[in-house]
C-alpha cells in the first residue's frame, strides 16, 4: 500500500477522484484485492472485520471499528455508479498453424480482435477519493484498506480465413461476485443490519463498539484519528486488547437494560483513565518546571561554593543538604517519572484523542 500513495502525484493527491481511480487501478492488475482479502481472512478470523456500507457511515466506521479490528476492510460492493479506471483499448492477434512462418499472411488461419473497458463501481468517487486520504496513515500502516468492486465491459470477434468464412462476435461482462464471501456486516447509517458470515467473536466485539458512548473518537477527524493512531501504536495496540476483553466479557444472556449500563461502565472507566493520565501529565510539567528552575539553582549553588567555599557548605548542611550538587540532586528528584513514561500506557492512546476533540475540557 506504501508503493501506491509513493506512486501518486501532486495532481491525484489533489484531487479526490483521480485518487480514487489511482487506487482503483492498483488493485486491480492479478486479482490483488482478492488475493489480499483471502490472505487476511485465513490469518485474522475473529479480528479481520469486513463490512458494506455506504460513504456516509466510512469515517465514523473506520475510527470505531479500529478499535477493536485487526484490519479493517471497506466496501459498497457493486452498488453506485461505473467510473471508468482504464479507457477502452483495442487489440489483435492472428493465429496461425503450428510451425507456420507468421510473415506469411496467407497462412493465418483467424484474426481476433478484442476491445476493454474496465470501471470501478461506486456511489461517490469524491467521497471514496476523501476517505482514502484521510485514512492515509492507516492504509499504509495495514490497518485499513478499500476493496473495490469492478465492471469489464469486453467485446471480441474471431474473424476465420478462407472461403466461407464467418465472424463470430462474442460481448464479455464482468463483475466481481466473490465480495460478499469476504465481508462480515451490512451497516446502515452507523448499526448493523445484517450479517454475511461474520464470526460470534467479531460480532460480540462489533456491535458493542459501534453502540458505545466514545465523545473522544466522535470528535476528532479521521485524518487526526489516523495520524494518532499510528503515532501511538503501541498504546494503541494495548487499548485494542482492553475493549475486545472487555466486550468479549458482556453476557450474552443480559437483557437490553443491563447490557446499556454495562456500557456506560466501561465507557465511564475509560473517562476516569483519560483524566488520570491529564493529571499526572499535569504533574510531570509542574515537575520539569522545578527541574528547569533548579538547573539554575545548581548553576548558582555552584558558584557560591567557589566562592564562599566551606562556609556555603556549612549552611547548606544546616538544611540537609550536601553541597550545590545536592541542591540539583533534590530537584532532579521531583522531575523523575515524566510525560515520556505515560506514553506506555494503554491509556495515553485515548488521551491523546479526547486532547486532540477538546474532550472533558482537557
Amino acid at each position: 500500500m506504501r508503493g501506491l500513495f509513493a506512486a501518486m502525484s501532486p495532481a491525484e493527491r489533489g484531487d479526490p477522484q483521480l485518487m480514487a481511480k489511482k487506487y482503483g487501478q492498483y488493485f486491480y492488475g492479478g486479482a490483488l484485492a482478492h488475493r489480499l482479502a483471502r490472505s487476511q481472512k485465513r490469518s485474522r478470523a475473529h479480528f479481520h472485520i469486513g463490512f458494506e456500507a455506504t460513504d456516509g457511515d466510512f469515517a465514523t466506521l473506520t475510527k470505531r471499528s479500529a478499535l477493536v479490528a485487526e484490519t479493517l476492510l471497506l466496501s459498497h460492493r457493486g452498488t453506485g455508479s461505473r467510473h471508468s479506471i482504464f479507457p477502452r483499448r483495442t487489440t489483435s492477434t492472428t493465429s496461425y498453424p503450428v510451425g507456420a512462418n507468421p510473415s506469411l499472411s496467407g497462412l493465418a488461419l483467424s484474426t481476433r480482435d478484442s476491445t476493454s473497458a474496465v470501471y470501478m463501481t461506486c456511489r461517490d468517487l469524491n467521497a471514496l477519493g476523501q476517505w482514502i486520504t484521510d485514512a492515509e496513515p492507516l492504509l499504509k500502516s495495514g490497518l485499513a484498506w478499500y476493496m473495490p468492486d469492478y465492471w469489464v465491459d469486453g467485446e471480441s470477434t474471431v474473424s476465420p480465413r478462407g472461403p466461407g468464412a464467418s465472424s463470430v462476435r462474442t460481448i464479455r461482462r464482468d463483475e466481481s461476485h466473490d465480495i460478499p464471501s469476504y465481508l462480515d456486516f451490512l451497516v446502515q447509517d452507523g448499526k448493523v443490519v445484517g450479517e454475511f458470515d461474520a464470526s460470534p467473536v467479531a460480532s460480540q466485539v462489533v456491535r458493542p463498539v459501534l453502540r458505545i458512548d466514545l465523545p473522544f473518537v466522535d470528535g476528532v477527524t479521521l485524518r487526526d484519528f489516523s495520524e494518532i493512531t499510528v503515532q501511538e501504536f503501541a498504546s494503541y495496540a494495548q487499548l485494542r486488547l482492553f475493549l475486545r476483553d472487555a466486550f468479549l466479557g458482556l453476557d450474552d444472556a443480559l437483557n437490553a437494560e443491563q447490557s446499556e449500563r454495562e456500557m456506560v461502565r466501561i465507557g465511564q472507566r475509560i473517562e476516569s483513565e483519560i483524566r488520570g493520565v491529564q493529571s499526572q501529565l499535569t504533574a510531570a510539567r509542574r515537575k520539569r518546571a522545578v527541574a528547569v528552575t533548579g538547573a539554575t539553582i545548581g548553576t548558582v549553588g555552584a558558584t557560591l561554593v567557589a566562592v564562599y567555599g566551606p562556609a556555603f557548605n556549612e549552611a547548606l548542611a544546616v538544611l540537609g543538604v550536601a553541597g550545590a550538587g545536592g541542591v540539583w540532586g533534590v530537584v532532579q528528584a521531583m522531575a523523575d517519572g515524566g510525560p515520556r513514561a505515560l506514553r506506555d500506557s494503554q491509556w495515553y492512546y485515548v488521551w491523546a484523542l479526547a486532547k486532540k476533540s477538546n474532550t472533558y475540557g482537557l
